[in-house]
């Protein structure tokens, strides 16, 4: 079983992975540009389309997997993550519209809603894989599990409660351009920094008067629980870390080792992501289309390739059909 899992791809598995790698490769190189100051639109929608890309293969490949009755995790497993990356998908699509048909860009919107499903599935996905199996745990394995679990836990729950803020508003991303003010003396109106701020900050106005009146009330509601649906982001990704490392150590070694190592790594890539982009909003510094944002991307990415390789592992680990008349 150990060799299967070492040499488990077969051809069409390993143009998957290159396909996969070339798509990564294709995503930090247009996020560089983009950190390196060469701002524009198209480049914006560029990021948004590979993220959307990543986070449809990641559900392609996984519910793919989830149709082969041997598949070794189960079928449910990866049917609950194919939804986890399909509704992630689907809060980047809503998120990305939002964005260029209203130029509503606030902490948060109705995108916030899918990805926290997506993470409801996720981890419905590997809960399935953990209570399906009896892990008999020795004392280091715990002790392993534990400390990953704390860690992940205090980092988020500092980020979330204790970090210093510098955002004086409703955490709004900093690429919400808008026109600040400078106080000058005690009674004396402010003056907008720029007349490019200004305009900025009127078209944004504008746009979000033309959207739709049920666009802007949704707006409206979820702006007030902005802090829930980041704390929801936070109990996700700690329970995705400690259930992805509970099952990498308990099956270490076995046919599931493969699957599991990119799972895990999956889950500490969203988990990093998730982390930065609470920590920036929280210092009114996020910029769409930080170089960072290519661990969500990695994230859908790793999640997708771990379908393929149990998928590649149960089809070899069957005997062949002459062989099983006899058995």
């Amino acid at each position: 079983m150990q060799h299967i899992s070492a040499s488990g791809l077969g051809r069409a598995d390993r143009k998957v992975v290159v396909g996969c790698g070339l798509w990564a490769l294709a995503a930090a190189i247009v996020l560089l540009v983009q950190a390196l100051g060469t701002r524009s639109d198209w480049l914006l929608l560029l990021i948004s389309l590979f993220k959307i890309g990543s986070f449809l293969l990641a559900a392609a490949l996984c519910w793919r997997s989830s149709l082969n009755p041997s598949i070794l995790s189960g079928q449910g497993v990866w049917q609950a993550i194919a939804a986890g990356m399909g509704f992630h998908a689907l809060g980047d699509i809503t998120v990305s519209l939002w964005r260029s048909l209203w130029g509503i860009t606030s902490a948060a919107s109705l995108g916030d809603v899918f990805y926290g499903v997506g993470y409801l599935f996720l981890v419905i996905g590997l809960l399935q894989a953990v209570l399906s199996r009896r892990m008999t745990l020795s004392l280091m394995q715990t002790l392993g599990i534990s400390i990953a679990g704390v860690v992940g836990i205090l980092l988020a729950s500092w980020l979330y409660f204790y970090a210093p803020s510098t955002a004086t508003t409703s955490s709004l991303p900093a690429q919400s351009v808008q026109a600040r003010t400078v106080q000058t003396q005690p009674g004396i109106q402010t003056q907008p920094e720029s007349v490019e701020a200004t305009a900025a900050a009127n078209a944004i106005a504008q746009s979000k008067k033309d959207a739709p009146a049920a666009i802007q009330l949704i707006e409206q509601r979820l702006s007030r629980i902005a802090g829930g649906l980041r704390l929801i982001y936070i109990v996700g990704d700690c329970l995705l870390i400690v259930i992805a490392v509970s099952l990498l150590i308990a099956f270490r070694g076995g046919s599931y080792s493969e699957t599991w190592k990119l799972i895990a790594l999956a889950g500490l890539c969203l988990y990093t992501a998730d982390m930065l982009l609470i920590y920036q909003i929280g210092q009114g510094s996020y910029r769409q289309g930080s170089f960072w944002e290519i661990f969500w991307i990695l994230s859908a990415l790793f999640f997708g390739l771990s379908a393929e390789v149990e998928r590649s592992i149960s089809g070899n680990s069957q005997p062949p059909r002459s062989q099983q008349r006899w058995l």
